[in-house]
């Protein structure tokens, strides 16, 4: 996957909620000069507007928001966490957040169907979850 850099994953213990997740999982792609201070900001006032619409599967999220909300540079960061995230909609909860910074509107697109293919693998998914280490978690990206 092009679009992922090892620099950009990392297992983190837990969040204090969902907006900390958020911040958490996004700060790589900020620190790598991908997307501007804001952009996490954004995602958070785009959830707090239109509920969860970032959780895509069991315990999967995709943390982003529009290319004019804070985009530089298109680019992903996976970041696990080992307990749940809640969200305060009933029953939605994620543990993989797999943010994305996109600085226009397709050319994140191939690196999508991927994600969903791996995805759709409920052993890779269960791997993904179980990984020890940040460089068995991006392995199974790489």
């Amino acid at each position: 996957m092009d679009l992922l850099k090892r620099e950009n994953v990392q297992i983190c213990e837990k969040a204090d909620d969902w907006r900390d997740a958020i911040r958490i999982s996004v700060l790589p792609l900020e620190k790598g000069g991908y997307a501007e201070p804001r952009y996490k900001e954004e995602i958070i006032k785009n959830l707090e507007k239109l509920g969860p619409y970032i959780i895509i599967a069991d315990d999967v999220a995709l943390p982003h928001a529009r290319p004019e909300q804070g985009a530089i540079q298109t680019q992903m960061a996976v970041t696990l966490f080992r307990q749940d995230v809640a969200f305060e909609e009933e029953g939605a909860a994620a543990r993989l957040f797999i943010s994305l910074v996109a600085n226009d509107s397709d050319s994140h697109l191939n690196a999508l169907m991927q994600m969903s293919e791996l995805l759709g693998d409920e052993a890779v998914l269960n791997g993904i979850l179980a990984s020890e280490t940040e460089d068995e978690l991006f392995h199974y990206f790489g």
